[in-house]
């Protein structure tokens, strides 16, 4: 959905991952937006969702606490991101099973820039800030825009293109989450478990006949990279196996591909009720268990 406002954009990151807006900055752009509902997504952190719902009751927007799991298998380079919705950031079993994501995304992030430094990039002062942020989640954007910023590349695709891209000198392999120990992590803490942008996976009929039989809830049918065809095809499989429909701007602030998104991609109100109905009895589910 685009060309027009939505109701909810349910895909979002802040700086606690990749994000360039702080989760108070993000409500207030959503305010100005016209967006009622936002999704704060971040990459396998949870630690924005406070700040988030402390400035959603300032602003007016409600915040949906969320989560972008980076899920896959150990024996391939094929990854698969989940979208967490509606989860309760205090379960136990979803916090240390990000605990252990971020200290690997972190040993990640130190391996990239040595491989940089190899290629006798000065890379010292980002790891100096590594080091001392080590409860932050990072990833390969943060050192995309430090080179951007040490000019070594001039825009911030470029830094993938030439680096941080698979098959690229810098690239590091992901260890992943397996897809089924994220949905368990996801709807133990009361959410539901959504696939994100299927349209960007080049890798798609290789995936869905892995996954097809999990017990997923939703599919991110409306994202801001998918063509009118991506949402015809992945309508129907929604519709198919009775899975909720999801969708947003994977907004990350004003620089690469995503600018300009925020309020621009996401679903009405209706698809969103369905959404809301769903996590209602997923919360009831697991409060019998």
């Amino acid at each position: 959905m685009a060309d027009q406002r939505v109701f909810a954009d349910l895909h979002v990151h802040s700086t606690a991952s990749d994000g360039l807006l702080s989760p108070r900055e993000l409500l207030a752009r959503a305010r100005e937006a016209g967006v009622s509902v936002l999704g704060l997504t971040d990459h396998d952190t949870l630690r924005g969702v406070p700040e988030g719902l402390s400035a959603a009751e300032e602003t007016g927007v409600r915040l949906i606490p969320g989560i972008e799991l980076s899920c896959g298998w150990p024996t391939s380079d094929v990854s698969l991101h989940v979208v967490g919705l509606f989860v309760d950031h205090r379960a136990p079993a979803l916090i240390d099973l990000l605990d252990r994501q971020q200290k690997l995304r972190h040993v990640r992030a130190l391996k990239i820039l040595d491989r940089l430094a190899e290629l006798h990039i000065d890379v010292e002062p980002l790891r100096q800030r590594f080091q001392a942020e080590s409860d932050r989640v990072l990833g390969r954007p943060h050192v995309a825009r430090f080179l951007q910023e040490i000019g070594v590349v001039k825009e911030f695709q470029e830094a993938f293109h030439r680096y941080l891209a698979r098959g690229r000198p810098a690239y590091v392999q992901k260890e992943h989450v397996l897809p089924e120990e994220g949905i368990t992590a996801i709807q133990g803490a009361g959410g539901l478990a959504i696939i994100a942008h299927p349209g960007l996976h080049p890798h798609w009929k290789q995936v869905w006949a892995e996954v097809d039989s999990l017990p997923w809830d939703g599919l991110e049918v409306y994202y801001s990279e998918h063509t009118p065809q991506h949402i015809e095809f992945f309508s129907r499989i929604a519709r198919d196996r009775g899975l909720a429909f999801s969708g947003g701007s994977d907004y990350h602030g004003e620089y690469g591909k995503h600018t300009n998104r925020l309020g621009l991609y996401g679903i009405g109100e209706d698809l969103f009720r369905d959404l809301e109905h769903r996590a209602s009895e997923r919360l009831s589910e697991e409060k019998r268990k």
